[in-house]
């Protein structure tokens, strides 16, 4: 009960010093932020002895070693992020490659994912449609100059 009482003698106390704040504060352009402030004071002023009455409850969830369900899941979301960055990687070559004219007929991306979960790109296979030695070094020029990424351009015709 006493919890209660001092509960409510800081929201009262707030709300007397927001009030008298916001009797201070002069029109103006500043008003507006001045008030945010304030209803910012009283918000913390309402939800600070609210955190210190409720008991924190602590949630301790213990994960099972190897559940099939949980190693599914995982798979599928790591299958999901390989698929939709070479989808982007893909993407990107294609766009580049159709902003200096030069057709492309493959990509391959091959990547690595790392102990910590990140996506490693090793290197770029392109194959371009139709295109002679100087249309592959140009376009590996610009895709390693755009991409920053490793790249190996080849032709169709052999």
């Amino acid at each position: 009960m006493n919890a209660v009482k001092e509960w409510s003698a800081a929201i009262c106390m707030a709300a007397l010093v927001a009030a008298m704040l916001q009797g201070l504060v002069p029109g103006g352009s500043m008003e507006r932020m001045i008030k945010f402030v304030i209803g910012a004071f009283v918000i913390c002023a309402l939800i600070v002895p609210l955190a210190k009455i409720a008991p924190k409850i602590s949630m301790n969830i213990q994960e099972s070693e190897s559940s099939p369900a949980n190693s599914q899941l995982e798979g599928a979301v790591e299958k999901q992020l390989s698929s939709a960055a070479k989808e982007s990687i893909t993407n990107l070559v294609v766009s580049e490659l159709n902003n200096i004219d030069i057709k492309c007929k493959n990509v391959n991306v091959i990547m690595d994912t790392n102990e910590d979960g990140s996506i490693s790109i090793n290197k770029v296979v392109v194959i371009l449609a139709k295109g002679s030695g100087a249309d592959c070094e140009k376009a590996s020029a610009r895709l390693e100059k755009t991409l920053g990424l490793k790249m190996e351009v080849s032709s169709d015709e052999s």
